[in-house]
């Protein structure tokens, strides 16, 4: 007969014994008089499923407590990353209005049918490379001179008019005179071909505007006239080159591209000197005659007259 006063104690003990916590002797009695008490054995399950329960419940708010964490890093990731896209789209979108206002500025400053380009550019042998570039009502005229100590020497001089297949090279020193034509000299001869400025090839292509907000970065500077200037600089050679633009006409000013020219000595590939190609640019409007653009007489030249096709280069 089940002894009532011993399946108190067991009873008491019961929970302990689930949890593992009796020692041997205890643990011993307990499970002897589980064997012998159909009452006990009930109670001992019913606690077994209680704590399995309890087990049950705090795995599923561990497990609801982690998927919270989850989503929490996941949500602050997320946060950050749409920060930075829009860091980087304000910026991008920042550089985009400049690019396109640059664009816009040269494109309208480049309408007129009167203005005279010269670039300047400083050469590694004491010299100065000067080119000239005059255009008046689709007759455009480019000279190219060398000044040194001992002078200016002429190195050629070009006209030509817009879309024709016409253009004349005029080499002073040789007195020499070459008339080129063929479609060559047509796509030569083209607008913005005349008009052609650094930087604002292009300028009305969208896709040419976002590729150049993308490869280059652009501050504001003022430069040494005064003039107020965006200063853009290619940002994979953000230390190497870089181009000043007028804010107001969208033209260059200057351009620098550090460590452009390299001279070797003689007979070898070792390098003898390095040195940054600096170009100045100036701008005038309204101010070239007819005259500046008349072909001159060339009654006292030898004449050359050459055929340049496409299909000429093919062959």
């Amino acid at each position: 007969m089940i002894n009532k006063k011993e399946c108190e104690i067991v009873q008491d003990l019961l929970l302990n014994y689930v949890d593992g916590l009796l020692n041997p002797e205890s643990k011993k009695l307990v499970e002897k008089h589980l064997s012998e008490c159909e009452e006990c054995r009930e109670s001992l399950k019913l606690i077994q499923e209680d704590t399995k329960g309890k087990d049950n419940r705090e795995q599923i708010e561990l497990d609801y407590l982690k998927k919270i964490r989850i989503k929490s890093r996941i949500k602050s990731v997320l946060i950050t990353l749409a920060i930075i896209l829009l860091i980087v789209a304000i910026i991008f979108l920042n550089n985009f209005t400049k690019v396109t206002s640059i664009m816009s500025r040269a494109e309208k400053t480049l309408q007129s049918n009167n203005f005279y380009k010269e670039k300047t550019e400083i050469l590694y042998d004491n010299s100065t490379s000067v080119t000239k570039e005059y255009y008046k009502d689709g007759k455009y005229k480019y000279v190219w001179e060398i000044y040194t100590d001992e002078g200016v020497e002429t190195k050629n001089i070009e006209y030509a008019k817009i879309d024709s297949d016409e253009r004349i090279y005029i080499y002073e020193t040789e007195k020499r005179v070459v008339i080129e034509k063929g479609d060559i000299s047509k796509m030569k001869n083209k607008t913005n071909s005349m008009k052609n400025v650094p930087f604002v090839i292009g300028r009305n292509n969208l896709f040419a505007n976002i590729g150049t907000t993308f490869v280059y970065s652009i501050d504001t500077d003022t430069y040494a006239n005064g003039k107020k200037c965006y200063v853009l600089h290619n940002r994979s050679e953000k230390d190497e080159w870089e181009i000043w633009i007028d804010k107001e006409t969208g033209l260059p000013i200057k351009e620098i591209n550090r460590g452009g020219e390299k001279t070797f000595f003689a007979g070898t590939n070792v390098v003898k000197s390095v040195n940054d190609v600096i170009c100045e640019y100036k701008y005038e409007f309204d101010k070239v005659t007819d005259e500046d653009v008349k072909v001159p007489d060339l009654s006292n030249y030898t004449v050359e007259n050459r055929t340049m096709n496409v299909e000429d280069l093919k062959k």
